[in-house]
């Protein structure tokens, strides 16, 4: 259970970090585009702003339904968790018992 719940936390992590990665990157080339075509500095931060905000409702809108599912299963996980805590799934297949043979 705990493998799952982290797995699921790993993967809405990464997704988050990559958001925020694409964000920065193109956070970097308005700043330089700006500063290039010599847009002052207090226009920068405000126009860096807008755009970070813009960037993120985007994310959002876009990838708002896997989000919402991985944060579905995550809740779900955790219920159960809290639920059964001792809830753990066992081997998958055990190996016959060795009756009757010597060596």
């Amino acid at each position: 259970m705990n493998h799952a719940i982290d797995l699921i936390l790993f993967v809405i992590l990464s997704l988050a970090a990559i958001v925020m990665e694409v964000i920065g990157a193109i956070d970097g080339v308005l700043a330089h585009l700006m500063t290039r075509a010599g847009v002052p500095h207090n226009a920068q931060i405000i126009l860096l702003v807008v755009a970070a905000i813009w960037l993120v409702v985007m994310a959002l809108r876009l990838l708002g339904g896997i989000f919402s599912a991985l944060l579905i299963v995550l809740l779900l996980l955790l219920i159960l968790h809290q639920a059964y805590p001792g809830f753990a799934v066992g081997p998958a297949h055990a190996p016959p018992a060795a009756v009757g043979t010597s060596i």
